[in-house]
């Protein structure tokens, strides 16, 4: 049995994207800058390479420089761009000795004098400039996925679409308590931290994050992609894990763990966009008020993952998973009660 993992591209798809912007940034600097009369055998390669350049290093310091977030965004945005631009022409340099020595037609110190006199202050420029666009749309990408740009630009649910859907709400356990425990503001860096921790579990069984309300975060998956190899299920065991293997962090920073409760359903539901000043896709339909009950019926039952009849009958059999029938819960308008199911886990390695 393997458990999900992150795909590669999704893994560094940060990393990727930043390379080919600054590849394609690099193409269209060396096109306005008219590169090919000064390195003529090169052609187009050396803007391309300063925009891969570009995008590779802001990629690599932003993994070094993450301290810097905790200033204001304008003045670490500036703070950054400055570092990055020094350190991308100093790759730059680099290269020009490189190619220099390369082609065989000049020295490298003639090379070098020649970068300096009619490159070096349009590429600290064209580097300080990309720099500061590559962080402002890596912040962007943090605030809005990949999916919202995607469904944006094709028009997809501009007219509202019936779509089959899996949602799972999942809650914190005892949020009243634990906040009463340790203030607002140190209740808000626990959320922090713990939904920053379910980020590779999201990511490995191939989730949507359609809100975080609260200490409450709302995931869905459409149908065909969630029961393949049972990644909604196993949804909740990678979030449940990465607790665990976080838990001296939360012992030492908040003296706990948190727990939590998940509920899940299976059913159809409409997507749109709304909104005009703020555009947001959403979901309507009984299946989130249904998931929403079912999440409720956790602590009455006893147990933190409870799933619908409907979920179990369409996810394939697994021997590692285990469902016990739990209780019923009665649905508005429907006829007969709506049966709930625990789920278990027996994996070696938890």
């Amino acid at each position: 049995m393997a458990l999900p993992q992150i795909p590669f591209f999704r893994k560094y798809s940060i990393f990727f994207k930043a390379i080919i912007i600054g590849g394609i940034l690099g193409f269209f600097y060396g096109i306005i800058t008219d590169v090919i009369s000064t390195y003529e055998h090169l052609g187009f390669l050396p803007g391309i390479i300063i925009g891969i350049s570009v995008g590779f290093i802001v990629i690599v310091f932003e993994k070094l420089f993450f301290k810097l977030n905790s200033y204001p965004f304008l003045v670490a945005m500036l703070i950054k761009a400055f570092i990055y631009s020094i350190s991308i022409l100093i790759v730059l340099i680099l290269c020009v000795i490189g190619f220099t020595e390369l082609l065989g037609e000049n020295i490298y110190r003639e090379g070098l004098n020649i970068y300096i006199k009619n490159r070096l202050a349009g590429d600290f420029l064209f580097s300080l400039s990309a720099s500061i666009f590559l962080i402002l749309f890596l912040e962007v990408s943090s605030l809005l996925s990949s999916r919202f740009f995607l469904n944006y630009f094709t028009g997809r649910y501009h007219h509202p679409v019936q779509e089959e859907r899996i949602f799972m709400f999942v809650d914190v356990k005892s949020s009243t308590t634990i906040a009463e425990q340790l203030g607002d503001i140190q209740y808000s860096k626990l959320l922090q931290d713990l939904f920053n921790d379910f980020t590779d579990a999201i990511l490995a069984s191939r989730a949507e994050i359609y809100q975080y309300a609260g200490d409450e975060i709302i995931l869905t998956w459409k149908t065909a992609l969630g029961l393949k190899e049972q990644r909604c299920l196993y949804c909740f065991y990678l979030l449940k894990n990465s607790i665990e293997l976080k838990k001296e962090h939360y012992l030492n920073s908040y003296n706990l763990i948190p727990k939590f409760k998940a509920g899940m359903h299976i059913g159809t539901a409409v997507t749109a966009w709304v909104g005009k000043v703020k555009k947001e896709v959403v979901y309507h339909g009984d299946l989130l008020n249904t998931a929403s009950r079912i999440q409720t019926k956790c602590n009455e039952l006893h147990h933190d993952f409870l799933i619908s009849e409907a979920v179990k009958l369409a996810v394939e059999q697994d021997s590692v998973i285990h469902y016990h029938q739990k209780g019923e819960i009665e649905l508005r308008g429907k006829a007969h009660p709506l049966k709930l199911f625990s789920v278990d886990f027996t994996i070696d390695k938890f």
